[in-house]
């Protein structure tokens, strides 16, 4: 897979220029967008239809679950990691209610964030 396009989606600006820096390093990766707020996303989703969206939980005005549901309904075909600092054990329900795509903790995203957007893609 070639130029694949992302939009991060992630209210820490280091961690979504540490991801933006690491993916624009992968040879597949084309364009990477980010937004610091699901609101944000959702907005910047009218201009731009990424490949692949990855989503952080705890955000303010809108959390992740809240902005997957709404990008869920708008582009049902795209998938959407979440990228998160906790395990989601207790969030499993509500991943599996809006059909998301995959799960990588932030701790691990450096080893597991390629291999979960590839397999996300090829579903």
């Amino acid at each position: 897979m070639k130029n694949i396009s992302i939009l991060i989606v992630d209210d820490s600006e280091s961690f979504r220029d540490l991801i933006t820096e690491f993916l624009n390093q992968q040879s597949e990766v084309g364009e990477v967008k980010t937004a610091s707020s699901g609101k944000e996303a959702i907005n910047l989703l009218e201009t731009f239809t990424p490949d692949v969206v990855l989503m952080d939980i705890v955000m303010p005005e809108m959390n992740g679950f809240e902005a997957s549901e709404h990008i869920r309904k708008k582009m049902p075909a795209v998938p959407i990691i979440i990228l998160s600092g906790n395990e989601v054990t207790d969030s499993r329900d509500v991943i599996t209610k809006i059909g998301l795509n995959g799960f990588v903790q932030k701790v691990n995203v450096i080893s597991e964030l390629v291999p979960a957007i590839f397999k996300s893609l090829r579903k």
